[in-house]
C-alpha cells in the first residue's frame, strides 16, 4: 500500500468520524493512527498491502456504527500490543487507561483458533466472553476485525477460508446477532455463505439478480404505492426503503422449508419507519388495507422485543402481480437499534430511557457469567452457551404478567430457572395455563406458567434431560454436585480401588512419593479431591494406574466388579433400564456419575464410538435393592383392563414408577410401564402374569 493510499484511508476515517465525533477527538484519532502506522512499518498481509491497512478498516467499521472516541482508537491499536513492541504502559501514557483496557482486552482474544481440538476450542471460547464481561466493546472490535478478515479472506489458501469461515458462522456471526448488531451480522453471514457453498451462492446471487431487473418497476410502484397510502392517511413524516432479500437468507429458507427458489415468496422487503409506536401500529392497520396479509404472518416485535432489543412490527402481505412482500414498520428509536444494537449504548449514555430495550443483551452476558462460574469445564460451557447463541424466541408470562423471553423449545423447568435460580431448584409440579403440566412440557408464546415450589424440593439427574437453556442446566449441575460430593468421593474411591485388585496391584507398595507425584500431575489438592474427579469422569482410572504404576506401563481397566449400589453416585440409564441379571456397562458422567446400561444398548455403543470412559461390569446386587425396568403390553381396549393389570402386578408385590398409554386404533391400546423389580427372575413372574391376562395381546420388555 502506498502512503497515498494510506493517508486517503486515514482521510476517509476522519471525515466519518467528524460527522459525529468532537475534533479534538478525531485529532487524537489521528495520532492513534500515526502509532499504529509506525508499530505496524515493515508489516504485510497475506494480500501484500500494509498492515496498517487492517486497524484502519476495522476502526472505519465502527466508525459506520458511530462507536464512541475510545473503541475507534483502541481499534486503531488493537493489534499492537501482541503483534509489535509497543506496550499497554505506553498507549495508556499517550491515549488513557480506557483505551489500553480495551486494547489489552481485545489482545487477549487474539489468534484465538477455534479449529483444533475440542477442549482448546472449548478453553478459548470461555476466553472470549470472559474479555467480553470487562467492556463489551472488547467483543465488538473483534467482530469489526473478524468482518475486515472475511472481506479480505480470498488472499488465503481454500482450506484455511472454510476453517475460517465456518468458525465465523458458528461463533462470530450468532454474537453478532445476539448483540443485535445487524449490518455485521447480515455480512458475516453472506461471506461465510460465499465461501463455504460457492456454487450455491452464484446461482442464487444470479437468479436473484436476474429476477429483481424484471421487477425492478414493480418495486418502485409498491414503494410508491404504500407511501401515497400514509400521506392520505395523515401519515407523512414517513421513510420508506425496499430491497431485496440476501442470498444466505434466501438459502436459509429454503434449506429450512425445504423449498425450491420460484417457492420462496416474501423476497422483498420494505422497511417503513415512523415517529413512534402508536404510528407503528396506525401504519399497519393502513398497509393491511392496501395489500391483503396472510394468515399467520404476523410478528409483533413491537410489544414482545428480541432479546437483542430488536423491535418492529412484521407482516407478509399478497401485493401486485402476485408478489409476496415482508413490510416491517418501526420508530425512529426503533430503527437506530436495530442498526446499532448494543453500540446505541455509546450513543445514548447520557439519556437511560432509550437503552432500556438493550438491556436484553446485558442480562444474556450476565447470565453467560453465571453460566461460566458453574460450568465445571470449558466443554460444558461451549455447548451449554451455543445453545442461547441459535434461538428462536418464546414468549411467555407469569401469573403476575411479567413477560418471560425463552429460546424455541424450551420446557417448563427453563422457565422455573429462568425466573430464579431457587425456584427451578425446589420446583415440584408446574400449572400451564392453570392447567396441570409435566415440567418436561414445550413451551408455546401466550401461556401463562405457574410454578410450584417446596423448600424441601431439590433437582434430579433426569431434569438435565428435560432443561434446554444454559441457565438451567448449568444450576442444576451445580446444585448436583454440591449435593453428591460425598457420593461422588465414595464412587472414585471404590472405583479406583476395584481397578487396583483387578490388576492386583497393592496399595501398600505404592509410596507416599508416588502418589504425592500422581496427585500433583493430575492436578489434585487429595485423594478426596482424586476420587471426586474420577467420580466426575474428569480423570480416566486407566491415567491414574499409569501415574501410581509408572509410566512405562500401560493399564488400561475395563472391568470392575460392583456389588451393591445404594450410598454409591450409582444411576441406571433410562433409554434401556438395567437390573440385575442383564448383561452390563457403565459410562462414566460428569453430572451422575456411572450411569449402568445394557450392554446392546444403543447409547452405550454410541459412548464407546466418542471414547467416553465405559467399563464393562460384573453386577453383583444387594437383594433388597429396587430397579425400574420398562414393559410394554398390547391389550384390547375394554373397560376395566388397566385395573387388572394393576391388580395382577400389585398380587407379585411391585409397584407401577410410571404409566404411560398409546392409542393405536378404537380397538387396541399399548400400555406402556415402568416397575420396580429386583431382578430378572421377578421381571419374568410380571410378564407371565400379564400374559395370562384374557384381554392381553402381548407383553414385552422394552
Amino acid at each position: 500500500m502506498s502512503l497515498f493510499e494510506k493517508r486517503t484511508l486515514i482521510s476517509d476515517l476522519c471525515e466519518v468520524l467528524d460527522t459525529y465525533m468532537p475534533k479534538e477527538q478525531v485529532e487524537k484519532v489521528y495520532q492513534a493512527y500515526i502509532m499504529a502506522a509506525t508499530a505496524h512499518d515493515g508489516q504485510y498481509r497475506h494480500s501484500g498491502e500494509a498492515y496498517v491497512f487492517h486497524p484502519i478498516s476495522v476502526a472505519m467499521i465502527l466508525a459506520e456504527l458511530k462507536l464512541d472516541y475510545y473503541c475507534i482508537t483502541a481499534a486503531l491499536l488493537h493489534d499492537c500490543i501482541e503483534d509489535t513492541l509497543l506496550t499497554q504502559e505506553e498507549i495508556a501514557l499517550d491515549f488513557g487507561d480506557e483505551v489500553a483496557h480495551i486494547v489489552e482486552g481485545v489482545s487477549k482474544l487474539t489468534g484465538l483458533e477455534f479449529h483444533s481440538n475440542v477442549d482448546k476450542q472449548a478453553q478459548n471460547f470461555r476466553k472470549l466472553f470472559l474479555a467480553m464481561s470487562t467492556d463489551m466493546r472488547v467483543m465488538v472490535i473483534k467482530l469489526a476485525d473478524r468482518l475486515h478478515n472475511m472481506r479480505t479472506l480470498k488472499s488465503m489458501r481454500r482450506d484455511k477460508q472454510l476453517r475460517i469461515a465456518k468458525e465465523t458462522a458458528d461463533i462470530h456471526a450468532p454474537i453478532a446477532r445476539r448483540l443485535g448488531l445487524n449490518s455485521i451480522r447480515v455480512e458475516l453471514d453472506n461471506l461465510c455463505f460465499e465461501v463455504i457453498h460457492p456454487y450455491r451462492y452464484k446461482v442464487l446471487t444470479h437468479q436473484i439478480k436476474k429476477q429483481c431487473g424484471n421487477r425492478k418497476k414493480v418495486i418502485n410502484h409498491i414503494q410508491d404505492e404504500i407511501h401515497n397510502r400514509l400521506k392520505q392517511e395523515g401519515l407523512t413524516e414517513v421513510e420508506i426503503s425496499g430491497r431485496r432479500k440476501q442470498p444466505c437468507s434466501i438459502y436459509k429458507k429454503m434449506k429450512v422449508k425445504h423449498l425450491k427458489f420460484s417457492q420462496v415468496l416474501d423476497m422483498y422487503a420494505f422497511r417503513v419507519v415512523v415517529n413512534d409506536a402508536s404510528q407503528c401500529y396506525q401504519a399497519l392497520g393502513i398497509v393491511h388495507n392496501l395489500y391483503k396479509p396472510l394468515p399467520g404472518k404476523f410478528k409483533d416485535y413491537v410489544a414482545l422485543p428480541k432479546s437483542n432489543g430488536y423491535q418492529s412490527l412484521h407482516t407478509v402481505l399478497f401485493g401486485p402481480n402476485k408478489i409476496f412482500i415482508e413490510v416491517q414498520i418501526r420508530s425512529e428509536e426503533m430503527h437506530f437499534i436495530s442498526e446499532y444494537g448494543i453500540a446505541a449504548h455509546w450513543h445514548y449514555k447520557s439519556d437511560a430511557s432509550k437503552v432500556s430495550n438493550l438491556a436484553g443483551a446485558n442480562n444474556w452476558l450476565g447470565s453467560l457469567l453465571d453460566i461460566q462460574q458453574n460450568s465445571g469445564t470449558s466443554i460444558e460451557f461451549l455447548e451449554e452457551t451455543k445453545t442461547d447463541l441459535f434461538p428462536s424466541e418464546v414468549f411467555v408470562f407469569t401469573p403476575q404478567g411479567d413477560i418471560i423471553q425463552l429460546p424455541y423449545k424450551s420446557t417448563v423447568l427453563d422457565f422455573a430457572y429462568a425466573v430464579h435460580t431457587n425456584i427451578g431448584n425446589h420446583m415440584v409440579r408446574a400449572k400451564v395455563d392453570q392447567i396441570a403440566a409435566p415440567i418436561s412440557s414445550e413451551l408455546k408464546s401466550g401461556q401463562t406458567i405457574e410454578i410450584i415450589t417446596n423448600k424441601k424440593a431439590k433437582p434430579k439427574p433426569s431434569w438435565l434431560q428435560i432443561g434446554i437453556t444454559a441457565k438451567a442446566k448449568s444450576s442444576i449441575k451445580l446444585q448436583l454436585k454440591s449435593e453428591s460430593t460425598s457420593e461422588l468421593i465414595q464412587l472414585g474411591e471404590y472405583l479406583l480401588n476395584n481397578a487396583l485388585d483387578y490388576q492386583n496391584i497393592d496399595t501398600k507398595n505404592i509410596t507416599e512419593q508416588t502418589w504425592e507425584a500422581c496427585l500433583k500431575d493430575l492436578k489434585c489438592d487429595s485423594t478426596s479431591d482424586l476420587y471426586m474427579k474420577i467420580g466426575l469422569s474428569e480423570v480416566l482410572i486407566s491415567v491414574v494406574l499409569n501415574k501410581l504404576q509408572g509410566e512405562n506401563k500401560n493399564s488400561l481397566v475395563k472391568n470392575i466388579i460392583i456389588k451393591g449400589t445404594q450410598g454409591k453416585s450409582i444411576s441406571f440409564a433410562h433409554c434401556c433400564y438395567p437390573i440385575p441379571g442383564d448383561k452390563v456397562a457403565g459410562v462414566l458422567t460428569s453430572t451422575k456419575g456411572l450411569v449402568m446400561h445394557r450392554i446392546e444398548c444403543g447409547n452405550l455403543i454410541h459412548a464407546k464410538q466418542k471414547n467416553e470412559q465405559w467399563l464393562d461390569i460384573d453386577w453383583q446386587a444387594d437383594e433388597n435393592e429396587i430397579f425400574e425396568t420398562l414393559i410394554k403390553v398390547q391389550v384390547e381396549n375394554r373397560r376395566g383392563m388397566l385395573a387388572s393389570i394393576a391388580n395382577s402386578i400389585a398380587k407379585l408385590g411391585v409397584n407401577i414408577e410410571h404409566l404411560d398409554i398409546e392409542e393405536q386404533d378404537h380397538s387396541m391400546k399399548a400400555l406402556n410401564l415402568v416397575i420396580g423389580v429386583q431382578n430378572f427372575e421377578k421381571l419374568d413372574e410380571i410378564l407371565y402374569e400379564i400374559k395370562s391376562l384374557e384381554f392381553v395381546r402381548g407383553v414385552e420388555r422394552v
